[in-house]
Parts: structure tokens; sequence; C-alpha cells
């Protein structure tokens, strides 16, 4: 049996889906024009960046230019990947099919995701002046773009043309399979202006585990006492982070640094999974929590405290990408409503 987590269900959506026990696709979660209101006891705001004319968005990806990358429901219920630059959300178009997806942005302008393409294949694209390129597979039939750096090398996931999963490295057109850990499955899901990669694999024994990709060598990076984990960031100073379960079974957010993984803690509660998803070059780190009184609220983890970033109106944020300068970008909602959501000081 193939495994293949699907990138753009992993993390958020699913804890989303998880926390909201009435709702049982994704395609139940419509948004409402809301309007975003500071709490006054946070020291950052949240903005309600819109949508594509649809009635949901997500911002996955920004930049220190504060371009923001994401996707939305068109007026007519197709994804489109957008790019949100001083106010306007720009619909990015499609690789020839209805459906697309950034999930990231460098400071060139340059964005990475994917979309169908004419034929209903899944490809990688990168785009830039308005041009989207498809960049092709590993041989395979699918392929997913899911981090860039600033000098433009790509990576991702694709199938090769035995049919396994594996990581990617995308530069000047052409795609490097980076391997995997012994099973045969891996995910790529960052990259830093070093080259360096990180993500997940299966290893030999099965597990699901964190790694970090440097000159041609895959490292298990562990976990945090319990089996498995998963590694969704990277920074200049080589600092990862990510989540896995810990000894007791919970699903907790860690940073990887010389060698050692550090469980982030809680917003005060552990009753759905805490992760984290990126990292800047100052070591702030952001991602989502339970809280105390139940909710799942976005976080920004500095210097050992976790910051509850809070809602819009209702009582579920997620945090997935940090520029250099502080800013976070993610989504907002309740269960009936949910917007591309950035939060700046």
């Amino acid at each position: 049996m193939t495994r293949h987590i699907i990138p753009w269900l992993v993390g958020p959506l699913i804890v989303f889906l998880s926390a909201c026990e009435q709702t049982t696709a994704l395609e139940e979660v419509v948004a409402s024009p809301a309007v975003a209101a500071a709490d006054a006891t946070k020291s950052y705001v949240p903005v309600d960046l819109g949508t594509l004319g649809g009635n949901r968005s997500y911002a996955w990806g920004i930049n220190d230019r504060e371009q923001v990358v994401g996707f939305s429901y068109t007026a007519d219920w197709r994804d489109h990947a957008f790019l949100w630059e001083d106010g306007v959300m720009e619909d990015l178009g499609d690789l020839g099919g209805d459906w697309s997806r950034a999930y990231g942005i460098n400071n060139r302008g340059q964005v990475f995701g994917y979309g169908y393409t004419a034929d209903g294949k899944t490809h990688a694209f990168l785009w830039e002046d308005g041009v989207m390129e498809d960049l092709g597979t590993l041989g395979g039939s699918h392929s997913y773009a899911t981090g860039i750096n600033d000098p433009g090398q790509v990576v991702g996931s694709s199938y090769n043309a035995d049919g396994e999963y594996h990581a990617f490295l995308w530069d000047s057109g052409v795609m490097e399979d980076l391997g995997d850990l012994g099973s045969g499955w891996s995910e790529a899901r960052a990259i830093n202006n070093l080259g360096q990669v990180v993500g997940y694999s299966y290893a030999a024994d099965g597990e699901l585990r964190a790694f970090l990709w440097q000159d041609g060598v895959m490292e298990d990076l562990g976990d945090l006492g319990g089996d498995w984990s998963r590694a969704y960031g990277i920074n200049e100073r080589g600092q990862v982070v990510g989540y896995g379960d810990t000894a007791d079974g919970k699903t907790h957010a860690f940073l990887w640094q010389d060698g050692v993984m550090e469980d982030l803690g809680t917003l005060g509660g552990d009753h759905i999974r805490i992760e984290a998803y990126g990292i800047n070059e100052r070591g702030q780190v952001v991602g989502h929590s339970g809280t105390a009184g139940g909710g799942l609220h976005a976080f920004l983890w500095e210097d050992g405290v976790m910051e509850d970033l809070g809602t819009l109106e209702g009582h579920i944020t997620f945090a997935l990408g940090i520029n250099h300068r502080g800013q976070v970008v993610g989504g907002a909602g309740t269960k009936v409503t949910w917007h591309a959501t950035l939060w700046t000081r």
C-alpha cells in the first residue's frame, strides 16, 4: 500500500476538522465578510485579507515585502492561488486546469505551489511576473511544491517512475530526487538560503521522522520522546521547527537546534495537536495550540514564551508563516467562517 500524506491536507486543515466535530467535510467551512477587531490584551492585531470572490480563503506564506500568498475560493467555487499586496488580492491563475494553491513566496516575489494541469494531473509550479511555470515531476504523474528560498530553489515531493513518493529539490529547471530515510517515501517542506532542506520521511522501521537534508545526506532529527515527528520550517541559522508526539502520546510543537529537540509547550490546552510551521531569523516560531478554554489559537513563540495571537470573531485561528519583520499569516474563523489573516504589531 502506498503511503501518501497529501500536503494540503496535512496539519491545520485536519486539526480544524477534528476541532469542529460537527463539520463532516472541509467544503462545509464557509466564510463571511468579518471585520477584524484588535484585542487590546494582545500585541498583535489580526487583519482579514478577504477572498477572491468566494466564501473562504487561507494565507500560507509572507515575505519581507509584506506580500502574502495562499488560496481562496473564487466566485464560481474554484480554489485559486492568490497574491495579496497593499490591500489587493490577485488571482494567479492555474496550470490549465481549474484549481491551484500557493504556499509561499520568497523576497524576489517568486511564488510556489501546485495545481491541476489540463489533463487532470497535479503539478508543482513556480509563478513569477505573471507567468506560472510547470516544474514537472520525478518521472511519475504528480508533484507538489512546498518550499522556496531566495535564490529560487524549490522543494517539494513527487512520484517517480517506480511509483515511490520522494522529496525533491528543483533548481534552474532540474528536479533532483533527495531520497528517503529507508522506506521509499519522503516529503520536503522547506529550504533555507544555504540549501538545507527539512521535511519528513518514513524510516526503515516504519515510523515517520523529521529530517534535515544537506550536502546529499538526509539526517533523522529524532523525536520528543514518542514515535514520530515532522519538520516544517528552517531558518538561516539552521533552526528547525515542526511537531511530533511526546512520551505520553500528545502532539507538541518543537524547535530543533544543535542536535536537541525542544518541546515548545502549549497555550494551556493539549486536547488537540500543538503544531509549529514557520520560523524567522530572530528565532520566532509560529503555529497553533489548544487553549485552556478548549479553543484552537494561533501562537507566536519567542525566547521560551508562547503568545496567543487571538482571533477575529470566532474561537479558531492558525498561523502558518512568518517573515523576518515578525508579521504572521494564517487563517481565522468560526465553524462556519474562514478567511486568510495577517497579524501585525
